[in-house]
């Protein structure tokens, strides 16, 4: 029988005497090798170091222009499982497939040179496949970053945390929406042979796993997995791709497209939720690392782009590990609109309400005027006056809320003694007051508000919440925290007479007095620091009363409602 000519070579890059062709193994481990020179040595003794030992690991050098084959040669020693194989550079889909074309064994597995197997990945993941008859096993990994420490993760988007008991469980890939939650890595897997078959990596793209992964994944119905993390992925070593921020992060796109044709070509059901789902979670994941605006900017169109050419919507309420901010904004359109009089003329006050344009929060927040129809998507809040704003606060109020069940959060502007946490009612909504509180409040519940006074915008909010029984939350962080709010500008007695009328079907029993009351208060309190009482306004309130049936009838009002109100309504405060 002739020796293969790589084999030969190997021998002799080892300093080994050509030996007889050894029988086939049981697995093949294929370990592309480009410029990691202090890497591939751990990788290469983890191997060595495995419980399972009838392997043969097929090292690529694609094209390396440092140390890579030195210290590869020296770790391999006299080994006769590794064959050490050099190619022009190919890059990382061209290195596996040389090594699938080379690759003898009935089962295959997939180590990258700067990370490492755990001493029993092989026997565990060979020993499932035996036994269950699958096509293919996965296994949890650990991130391990240079300062040594390890963590562990399941390797299945939003169930990150690796089961105890650590036995194999398989996984229906009956949905794509089941099948896009597992990391479509080659590397955490082991594959039978036949299984693979003619498929093959795509050549000069980066993210080349996804496609690999999705084709598999398209003619298979179970994937079988086993949280247990052995699979050691180094972090932050310098030229990872899934780390570069470079124009190649725009091959996202193209891989996308690939695994939209997959999805849609397959029997699977949920070809549109998986390809929603995974596309925001990859263009978020691109995100977190691209650092120049100009890049992030355009990289959010296209992903805005991808998403209207394919008529879907940015889905992140599946995993909780995806930035909601960031996911709304590839929609097109920040994530927090807070509304706001200032967005039509105040310079100045645009200023202190949004982020500098060169924050990274810059991108998730826009400023519009109470009129402004919200989005479907993201949240509102309605902001009184001016002042300055905690935007990181709010930012992870906002993430908290787009994750969660709730409608709306009630935030505390100004600090306060401590107060239990308020249930909304009608009732209490009345007595939200602008310049110590606002709501933030999912855009799909954010109601168009009747009237421009900010106080009746917050009261108006929170009435059509509870009539719609909506459920909400309270801040405990006291955001945002501006520095001074200019006080609201008053609703004139009349126009908040009819905006009482208007809204008199979501108002508790005496609401709309007690609402007139409280403005009326302000209003006088307003007046008497300017030093005057106008009999003007006093008469406009007892026309007002005596209209409404007001005067002289039963109801609660507030405590510290005037004496002078009091007697014009003949009421007694409440309590």
């Amino acid at each position: 029988m002739e020796v293969p000519r790589d084999f030969v070579l190997a021998a002799q890059m080892t300093q080994l005497p050509a030996p007889h062709p050894l029988p086939a193994p049981r697995i093949s481990v294929i370990l592309p090798a480009f410029n990691v020179g202090h890497y591939i040595a751990a990788a290469i003794a983890s191997l060595q170091s495995q419980t399972f030992t009838d392997f043969e690991a097929l090292v690529i050098d694609d094209g390396s222009t440092d140390t890579t084959r030195q210290q590869a040669l020296s770790a391999i020693g006299t080994d006769p499982r590794f064959r050490l194989t050099q190619q022009a550079n190919r890059g990382l889909s061209g290195a596996r497939n040389t090594g699938l074309d080379l690759a003898r064994a009935p089962f295959i597995a997939f180590l990258d040179g700067d990370d490492r197997f755990a001493p029993t990945f092989l026997q565990s993941l060979h020993d499932t496949l035996h036994s269950t008859s699958a096509d293919w096993v996965a296994c949890g990994v650990a991130f391990c970053p240079p300062d040594g420490t390890r963590h562990p993760h399941s390797a299945i988007h939003g169930q990150p945390e690796p089961r105890a008991d650590g036995q194999a469980v398989p996984f229906a890939l009956e949905d794509w929406a089941d099948v896009i939650c597992h990391f479509p890595s080659a590397w955490n897997k082991l594959y039978r042979r036949d299984f693979i078959g003619d498929q093959r990596f795509d050549d000069g793209t980066w993210y080349e796993d996804h496609g690999f992964f999705h084709r598999l994944a398209a003619k298979s119905r179970v994937l079988h997995h086993i949280s247990d993390p052995l699979y050691l992925y180094t972090l932050d070593r310098d030229g990872q791709i899934t780390r570069a921020d470079s124009d190649r992060v725009f091959d996202q796109i193209a891989v996308l497209e690939t695994s939209a044709t997959v999805f849609r070509a397959s029997d699977k059901t949920g070809a549109e939720t998986g390809l929603s789902r995974l596309a925001t979670r990859l263009f978020c994941e691109r995100l977190e690392v691209i650092r120049t605006p100009q890049r992030a900017t355009w990289f959010r169109q296209e992903a805005a782009d991808f998403f209207a050419r394919h008529q879907l919507a940015p889905d992140w309420r599946w995993d909780r590990h995806i930035d909601a901010l960031q996911a709304c904004s590839l929609s097109g359109t920040p994530a927090i609109t807070i509304r706001h009089d200032a967005a039509a003329d105040d310079d100045a006050a645009r200023h202190t309400l949004l982020p500098d344009p060169s924050s990274p929060l810059a991108p998730f927040f826009r400023l519009t005027t109470a009129d402004q129809p919200a989005d479907h998507t993201g949240v509102v809040i309605d902001l009184p006056g001016s002042g300055w704003v905690d935007h990181n606060a709010l930012a992870d109020l906002a993430r908290q809320l787009l994750h969660s069940d709730l409608a709306a959060t009630l935030v505390t502007l100004i600090p306060t003694a401590p107060q239990p946490q308020p249930v909304l009612s009608p009732d209490s909504a009345l007595d939200l007051t602008p310049t110590r509180h606002a709501l933030l409040v999912k855009a799909a519940f954010a109601c168009q508000p009747i009237s421009p006074t900010p106080q009746l915008r917050l009261a108006e909010q929170a009435l059509r919440l509870c009539a719609a029984q909506a459920p909400i939350t309270c801040a405990q962080a006291r955001v945002p925290m501006p520095r001074q709010i200019t006080p609201p500008t008053l609703p004139d007695m009349q126009d908040l007479d009819q905006w009482a009328a208007a809204l008199a079907p979501l108002l508790p029993r005496g609401g709309a007095r007690r609402l007139f009351l409280r403005a009326a208060s302000l209003r006088m309190a307003q007046d008497q620091q300017r030093g005057r009482l106008r009999l003007a306004l006093l008469l406009r309130l007892w026309l007002i009363g005596r209209k409404r049936g007001w005067t002289g009838t039963n109801g609660t009002i507030d405590a510290d409602t005037p004496p002078i109100l009091r007697r014009i309504f003949r009421q007694k405060p409440a309590g």
